[in-house]
């Protein structure tokens, strides 16, 4: 990345003034490090910075519950300016790190320039990342589970399946729509696919032609049990408890693929739905790739005991982002709420000491217990090296995280949704927050119908990449016009003529397309002379070949006999 020409001290402060502490992130670790840091920058002995994408931080363990409506999504979000009001706070993208002049690379949204942040002392707590480009077709069709847009995404989704179903006449496709696929079976695929079921057969009972034994929620583990982080007796007893509720769960089960209607499975099976949520794929942060650093076996950034990034002195990090030596195992830290709250307040004291001159302290980690919900009234957790199962467990879990979440006002509003929870059924308004124009890509399987002959016509395609064929259904059967490629498109004179689809395309390989939505296509049509020019001649020379002179004077006969389909 190129750094701009001017001085890197431009904006830094003279020798008088107190060390620039300035953490990236603002989730369990770098909050918590930041509210450790208040005092000392009320009084001035730091100036303490935060730079973050969002400007709330997320009680991450409560997101799942956003999903079945247990409680509203700005109750679990915090401002961060009112969370650290002694802190300048940046809401911005982080562009790139440079620990050699000691500045941090930011973009504000909408602002074109690079902004230079300097630092005496750098937080890294930027967390991880997801990354399901490996797999075809499941970061197009999938519904990831990371963030509050997430979470009240697939809220919106359920719920739009729902309407779906109820009038839906044809029993295949009502099946597909009634079937939910979770993949991953540790912490988030175990408890988004509880709340799903629970949430999903609470609300069919408003819905006339849908039956409780009809929802299907399908939970998909690589590995030979589920919750890996618990021990094997207490994750036995987790799956049992979703397996009575009705969840089916699938072991030694991995995901080779999706598109809009079905995932495919490495044994070759399929499993037809139109809703999978992928709890798998965590990489590490792109960000952090090109520190110089020690990293572990992951590719992670390793820190030291004391939570400094070995060989960067003043370099500090915690979270699920490094890897976090524990003083009292042999294992890292794990990538839990708990264990960054507890980094992150530690960090806070390392960091005054070092500033202090004063000798730091080695981080150790005793895990007190691990809490896993398992829908309404029922769960399990491990405390202080107990076993509890069933309702204990599910309250604990609660009292926890409610006790952990910052700001009174929140722990308030939150036990007030779970209160209003137990009396009243859980609300069902389908809030459509996405915009009516939008851009879309998506991924098809060799054989898939993209669409078919008599279809409604509602996009406008480009091939990405791979192949398809162009079909015509005349008399009871069905000729193959035409083979498009890369960068080929089609769905345009549909469109322009305002008419259905006249033609089958059908997938020869697997293809990657971008479905541009039918109003914005229309306007682009419309009001880019370039693009009319294109329409125009591509439609001419099939007209013409048609035999028709005039684009106007087709009729709807005429329609039947254009090939809908073009080259770019």
């Amino acid at each position: 990345m190129a750094f701009a020409t001017e001085p890197a001290s431009k904006n830094r402060p003279d020798c008088s003034s107190p060390p620039r502490v300035v953490i990236l992130g603002g989730g369990y670790g770098g909050v918590y490090t930041a509210l450790g840091l208040q005092k000392a920058a009320r009084n001035g002995l730091i100036h303490l910075s935060i730079i973050s994408r969002e400007n709330f931080f997320l009680a991450q363990p409560m997101l799942a519950e956003v999903v079945s409506g247990s409680i509203e999504p700005p109750h679990i979000i915090s401002p961060i300016r009112r969370l650290c009001p002694k802190s300048n706070f940046h809401q911005a993208e982080i562009e790139d790190i440079d620990l050699d002049k000691r500045l941090v690379v930011v973009r504000y949204r909408e602002q074109p320039d690079f902004h230079y942040i300097p630092f005496d002392h750098l937080v890294l707590a930027v967390g991880s990342s997801t990354d399901l480009s490996g797999t075809p077709g499941v970061a197009a069709h999938s519904f990831s589970f990371k963030t509050l847009g997430d979470a009240i995404a697939l809220r919106s989704h359920l719920i739009s399946i729902l309407e779906k179903a109820d009038v839906e006449p044809d029993a295949n496709r009502k099946n597909s729509l009634l079937t939910f696929v979770v993949a991953g079976g540790g912490y988030t695929g175990v408890e988004v696919s509880a709340e799903i079921n629970d949430f999903v057969k609470e609300a069919s009972q408003s819905y006339q032609h849908i039956e409780q034994t009809e929802v299907n929620v399908v939970l998909l583990q690589g590995s030979s049990r589920i919750l890996p982080e618990l021990d094997a007796e207490s994750a036995d007893f987790s799956q049992r408890v979703l397996e009575r509720k009705g969840i089916e769960v699938r072991l030694d089960t991995r995901v080779t693929g999706a598109t809009s209607e079905s995932v495919t499975l490495k044994n070759g099976s399929n499993i037809s739905t139109r809703t999978l949520v992928a709890a798998i794929g965590s990489v590490g942060n792109p960000l952090l790739e090109k520190l110089s650093c020690e990293r572990d076996l992951r590719g992670r950034p390793v820190v030291d005991s004391n939570l400094m990034l070995v060989g960067n002195p003043n370099v500090w990090a915690v979270g699920d982002c490094v890897a976090i030596p524990n003083a009292v195992s042999d294992q890292p830290c794990p990538p839990t709420a708990q264990c960054a709250i507890r980094a992150g307040k530690h960090l806070s004291k390392n960091i005054l000491a070092t500033i202090a001159d004063q000798s730091v302290k080695s981080f150790a980690y005793k895990d007190r217990g691990v809490f896993v919900p398992l829908g309404r009234f029922s769960g399990a957790a491990r405390i202080m090296g107990f076993k509890v199962s069933g309702f204990w467990a599910w309250w604990m879990y609660r009292t926890f995280f409610l006790l952990q979440l910052p700001r009174l006002k929140r722990k308030i509003q939150v036990l007030i949704d779970w209160s209003l929870e137990l009396v009243f059924p859980r609300d069902i308004v389908n809030l459509d927050i996405t915009k009516s124009h939008q851009t879309t890509q998506s991924h098809y399987d060799p054989g898939q119908i993209i669409f078919s002959q008599g279809d409604l016509a509602q996009g406008f395609f480009i091939i990405l990449d791979g192949r398809v064929e162009v079909i015509r259904e005349k008399d009871g059967g069905s000729i193959s016009i035409a083979t498009l490629s890369t960068g080929d498109y089609f769905g345009e004179m549909s469109l322009l003529y305002g008419v259905r689809h006249t033609a089958t395309i059908k997938a020869i390989t697997a293809v990657d397309v971008v479905i541009m939505n039918a109003n914005d296509f229309t306007m682009l049509a419309s009001s880019s002379s370039d693009f009319r020019k294109l329409f125009s001649k591509a439609m001419t020379e099939r007209l013409s070949g048609l035999g028709i002179e005039n684009p106007n004077e087709i009729s709807q006969s005429e329609h039947e006999q254009i090939n809908d389909n073009g080259k770019s």
